[in-house]
C-alpha cells in the first residue's frame, strides 16, 4: 500500500506499450490513466521499452519493464495486480499470494482457432493450458459482455472455480466475473485531420486491420459492384510480422485480379492509438463484417464503440455482441450475413444522407437517427462506468478463499499435428532462420 494508504495496482497487459497499439495496449494506458482518479495508485508493466510507453501522468517510478523471473520482487510494494494474456501466467506463477485479477476480455484461445492451417495446434495446446492456469488461480475475472461471461462461467464451472461454497456466498458469482467492456471518454479530444482532405464528392470506408475471423468478402463484392461510386475502402495493414495475414494477402490478391487495389481500396499504415478518433473522424463510415461463428458471439468489436463515439455510422452483420447492441438501439445497419447487395444497400443510405449534392432529407435524417441512438448506447460505456466492478475489487482486494479447495487443473490434449504438417513447418523455421 502506498504511503498515503491508498492501494497500488499493478498492470500487466500482454502487448508492449507504444504509440501503434491494438485494442489490449490502449485498454491498459486508459486503465493507467484513470484508475488514480478512483483513488488508486497505478504501477504499469511494459513488455517493450519502458521510453515508449505514451504518455500516462503517472509519476516517476511507475513504469516499470516487465522482466520474467523478477515479478515478486518488482510488484512488492502492490496490493492487487490486473493481467492479461499470457503475461497473467507469469503473475500467477511468481507472486501467487498477490490478488490478481485476471483479464479476459480477449477471447485468444477463440481467436486463434483461426490460425489452425498456418500454425498447427502449438496455439491451441497454449492457450488451452493458459486459460486452464490462470481460471484456477486467479481470484477476480474481468470479461467485455454478458455472451463472455456466460461462456467464462461453464470454463470456470470446470476447473471447479463455481462449486457449492462459493455459491453459497455468491449465488450468481457476481463477485468472480464481472463485466468491463472498453471504455470511451466522456469528451473526444479536438479533431486533428489524420488524412489528407478527400478529393471533392469521394467518400472513405474504413475497415480497419484485417484479422482472419473477420469476413471482407461481402464488402469486396459490394465495392466492386458499386465501382461506379466514387467510394474507397480503407484497410489498414497489421504492424506485428509475427501475426500470420493469409485473410490480408487473399483480400490483396482478389482486389488485384479486378483493378480495385491502389484504386477503390486502399491501405493505411497502423495508426497511432491517440490519432484512432481523429481517422474515424476523417472518414464517411466504419464496416467490418463476420461470419457466424464463437469468435463473432464472443467478441465486443472495439473499434464500433470508438466509431461510435466519433459519430461515425458503422456497418455490420448479425450475430455477436456489438450487433446485439447496435439493432437495440438503433445505431448502426446491421446486415444479414453474406450479403454484398445489403452491404451496398447500407453504404447508399449513410452516403446519400452524407452527400454533399443530391443528398436527401429523409438519408440525412437516418444517419442523425441512428448516430443520435449511439450516443445514448454509449451512456453505459463511458469508462468511469465500466471501470466501476474492477474499482470496488482494488480498493478492497482478497484472495478468492473457495479456490484453494475446489480448484482443478485438467490437462490440456490436442492430437500431434500432421506429419507433411511438422515437415512444412520445420522446414519455414529453418528458411526464416537463415
Amino acid at each position: 500500500m502506498s504511503s498515503g494508504g491508498r492501494r497500488r495496482v499493478a498492470l500487466l497487459p500482454s502487448e508492449p506499450l507504444r504509440p501503434q497499439m491494438a485494442g489490449i495496449g490502449i485498454r491498459y494506458l486508459e486503465l493507467a490513466r484513470r484508475l488514480p482518479g478512483h483513488g488508486l495508485d497505478v504501477v504499469l508493466l511494459t513488455s517493450g521499452e519502458v521510453s515508449e510507453v505514451p504518455q500516462t501522468g503517472l509519476p516517476e517510478g511507475a513504469i516499470r519493464p516487465f522482466e520474467a523471473g523478477r515479478l515478486k520482487e518488482i510488484l512488492a510494494d502492490c496490493d492487487v495486480a490486473v493481467a492479461q494474456g499470457q503475461l497473467a501466467n507469469d503473475l500467477l506463477y511468481e507472486v501467487p499470494d498477490l490478488p490478481s485479477v485476471v483479464d479476459l476480455y480477449d477471447p485468444f484461445l477463440v481467436e486463434n482457432f483461426a490460425y489452425l492451417g498456418s500454425l498447427g495446434l502449438d496455439p491451441y495446446r497454449n492457450d488451452h493450458a493458459t486459460w486452464i492456469h490462470q481460471m484456477s488461480r486467479g481470484d477476480l475475472f474481468l470479461c467485455s459482455c454478458e455472451e463472455q461471461r456466460q461462456y467464462y462461467l461453464g470454463f470456470l464451472t470446470a476447473v471447479g472455480r463455481i462449486n457449492p461454497h462459493l455459491l453459497e456466498r455468491d449465488p450468481d458469482a457476481a463477485d468472480l466475473i464481472r463485466v468491463v467492456p472498453f471504455g470511451v471518454p466522456d469528451r473526444l479530444p479536438d479533431h486533428e485531420p489524420y488524412l489528407p482532405p478527400a478529393p471533392p464528392g469521394r467518400k472513405r470506408l474504413l475497415f480497419g486491420g484485417l484479422y482472419d475471423w473477420y469476413d471482407p468478402w461481402p464488402v469486396l463484392e459490394a465495392m466492386e459492384a458499386c465501382r461506379d461510386e466514387p467510394w474507397s475502402l480503407l484497410l489498414i495493414r497489421n504492424p506485428n510480422p509475427g501475426t500470420p495475414q493469409t485473410l490480408f494477402t487473399e483480400v490483396e490478391t482478389w482486389c488485384r485480379r479486378r483493378g480495385l487495389w491502389g484504386e477503390s481500396v486502399e491501405v493505411l499504415d497502423w495508426v497511432p492509438g491517440a490519432r484512432r478518433y481523429d481517422l474515424l473522424r476523417d472518414v464517411d463510415l466504419m464496416v467490418a463484417t463476420h461470419r457466424a461463428s464463437l469468435e463473432t458471439r464472443l467478441s465486443l468489436r472495439t473499434r464500433f464503440l470508438d466509431a461510435l463515439a466519433a459519430g461515425c455510422p458503422v456497418v455490420t452483420t448479425e450475430g455477436g455482441a456489438m450487433s446485439r447492441l447496435l439493432q437495440q438501439h438503433g445505431a448502426g445497419w446491421v446486415v444479414p450475413e453474406g450479403r454484398a447487395d445489403a452491404v451496398a444497400g447500407a453504404f447508399r443510405e449513410i452516403l446519400q444522407g452524407a452527400a454533399e449534392e443530391g443528398g436527401t432529407a429523409e438519408g440525412d435524417a437516418e444517419v442523425e437517427a441512428r448516430r443520435a441512438a449511439g450516443g445514448r448506447l454509449l451512456a453505459d460505456f463511458t469508462w468511469d462506468r465500466v471501470l466501476a466492478p474492477l474499482v470496488e475489487f482494488c480498493r478492497d482486494p482478497a484472495v478468492e478463499p473457495t479456490k484453494a479447495q475446489f480448484a482443478s487443473r485438467p490437462a490440456t490434449a490436442a492430437p500431434p499435428d500432421p506429419f507433411l504438417f511438422r515437415l512444412k513447418r520445420k522446414a519455414r523455421r529453418l528458411l526464416g532462420a537463415t
